[in-house]
């Protein structure tokens, strides 16, 4: 009875390591993984960032280009008016 109690806590006593090491490996993957997410939050935020400032640049820039035809179109009213025709012919024209 004594051998028969000793083989099974020399059993526990290695299924006790076993499980320390295998909790161990796993704590760390768990702290790598975290780093990994970790550093993925950080470069989509900065992708994000720079998807804004991009986004931003695109609607300045298409406003910048309505303001010019807006100017090109007024140009042209003023330069027709200029050249004789009347304010209502280059309104339809334009």
């Amino acid at each position: 009875m004594v051998l028969v109690n000793k083989d099974q806590v020399d059993i526990l006593a290695s299924l006790r390591e076993s499980v320390n090491e295998d909790k161990v490996a796993l704590e760390e993957e768990v702290t790598r993984l975290q780093q990994q997410v970790k550093e993925a939050a950080e470069r989509n935020k900065m992708q994000l960032e720079q998807i804004n400032s991009l986004l931003l640049e695109k609607v300045n820039l298409q406003s910048e280009g309505i303001n010019q035809r807006e100017k090109m179109l007024q140009r042209e009213r003023d330069f027709g008016c200029v050249l004789g025709f009347p304010r209502e012919v280059v309104k339809q024209v334009g």
